[in-house]
């Protein structure tokens, strides 16, 4: 478990040619919801998904896809 899930959390979409603009960032109130967005949706044909924790460590879509795993095992 990630010692920020219930803290906030900034999601960058990024698209497959790596270009990102910084006005598209996504605040969260905690990892958890910005885990969760980033593994359910893709705004903007954006589709990889950076997250910035609040203790500012960026987790990288492999992450971010080891993150919502645990979670949903969590929930199980």
């Amino acid at each position: 478990m990630h010692a920020d899930l219930d803290k906030p959390a900034r999601l960058q979409y990024w698209s497959a040619a790596r270009e990102a603009d910084e006005r598209d960032a996504i605040d969260f109130d905690t990892l958890d919801d910005a885990v969760t967005f980033a593994m359910t949706q893709k705004p903007g044909n954006k589709t990889i998904a950076w997250v910035r924790t609040a203790s500012g460590e960026t987790l990288t879509p492999d992450k971010l896809a080891a993150l919502w795993e645990l979670n949903r095992m969590r929930q199980q």
